[in-house]
């Protein structure tokens, strides 16, 4: 079944114009869905995306068509994807419950090959996380399920949607879209992501993340990405990296953070990577960061992992660090560099850097600008 809605009323010189503005509602509940945390959400997603929503889109505005989640609880025991998806919106009014399954696997919402999706709350997906770890034990389901992945989409939006505790990682973009305005909240243990973004001037902002792994984090391939106004809670910090033992084609250039805020974590900022990558990392700000209580404030390390045999030729240069304030943790560096000998981290550059209950700085491999101790290039 079809809705059709119609809002708008103006006033024209003490006239009242009635002005038409007109969108397509398919609701999931026309397609076999039942707000009764019980019955699975996905097939009904799917086909109301089938039958409803694609032959409706006739514009490229993606809120003239609604896949519509009412309110109400709502089980989502299968993943979906979107393949292929363009100008439409998924609108989650009510709230989405994964279960406990250990065979449930994969990604549970995937938007693939799409173009100018809006993906929007005010409702949430709820992972319960932690029954796929029970006693924090993260191998005994390795292959638990991801939330919600943007695969190679461009012009799409995720914002006002509340994502808490994901069995695996939150969200994944890859592509040049916008996630903005919303929450996710996570157990304090690894392999709980908040945001990975990788692609070409992905723009996040006005996000708060609590987990205890990855905030807000650029992976390779990206070339321009904005982060601001950024709360991270008992985080690994916002980094660039990790990109995996032997990764070569490293590709990370133009990112810009600002106005960010770490509290309890383990790391402020961090470029991380294996000691045998190769690839380019360049063109870097982090500017207007508060931190409190962040183990390794500043930390950009060829060595991160992967032990120390240095084969690794990964270029780090063009990296500034603006305005830093806060503390760290008393038996770690407030700045940590420990670059590849054959490359090293050139013209790495710091100003009003106000850190205290650190330890001393520590460079190796690397020159720059505004730290006592650091060679100039």
């Amino acid at each position: 079944m079809l809705s059709f809605f119609f809002v708008g009323v103006s006033l024209l010189l003490g006239l009242q114009v009635q002005t038409a503005v007109a969108f397509i509602e398919c609701s999931v509940l026309d397609y076999g869905a039942v707000a009764d945390n019980s019955t699975d959400l996905g097939p009904a997603l799917t086909a109301a995306w089938q039958e409803c929503v694609i032959p409706q889109v006739t514009t490229t505005v993606a809120t003239d068509v609604l896949l519509y989640v009412p309110a109400g609880s709502y089980l989502l025991a299968s993943t979906v994807t979107f393949d292929g998806a363009e100008n439409w919106n998924l609108h989650i009014a009510g709230d989405i419950y994964l279960p406990f399954n250990p065979d449930l696997t994969g990604t549970m919402l995937t938007f693939e090959n799409c173009e100018n999706i809006l993906l929007d709350g005010p409702g949430a997906i709820y992972g319960n996380g932690y029954r796929y770890r029970p006693d924090g034990d993260l191998t005994l389901y390795p292959s638990r399920p991801r939330l919600i992945r943007f695969q190679t989409c461009n012009n799409c939006e995720i914002t006002q949607v509340y994502l808490y505790d994901a069995p695996m990682f939150h969200v994944t973009i890859i592509g040049d879209n916008v996630a903005h305005d919303m929450a996710i909240i996570a157990s304090h243990i690894g392999e709980t992501d908040g945001f990975d973004m990788s692609g070409n001037n992905n723009y996040v902002h006005d996000v708060s993340v609590e987990n205890g792994d990855e905030c807000v984090t650029v992976k390779t391939p990206t070339n321009g990405f904005v982060a601001e106004r950024i709360t991270c809670k008992w985080t690994a910090g916002c980094n660039i990296g990790s990109f995996g033992s032997g990764a070569t084609g490293v590709d990370v250039q133009n990112v810009y953070y600002s106005d960010v805020t770490i509290s309890n974590s383990d790391a402020g900022v961090m470029i991380k990577s294996y000691p045998n990558c190769q690839g380019t990392v360049k063109n870097i700000t982090y500017t207007g960061f508060t931190l409190d209580a962040a183990a390794y404030p500043i930390y950009i390390s060829a060595f991160w992992e992967g032990g120390t045999d240095d084969t690794g030729t990964l270029e780090i240069s063009d990296v500034t660090f603006d305005n830093f304030v806060g503390t760290g943790t008393p038996t770690r560096p407030a700045v940590l560099l420990d670059c590849n000998k054959a490359t090293p981290c050139e013209d790495i550059i710091f100003t009003d850097i106000s850190l205290t209950d650190t330890t001393a700085d520590t460079f190796t491999n690397a020159c720059g600008t505004g730290l006592s101790g650091l060679d100039a290039c």
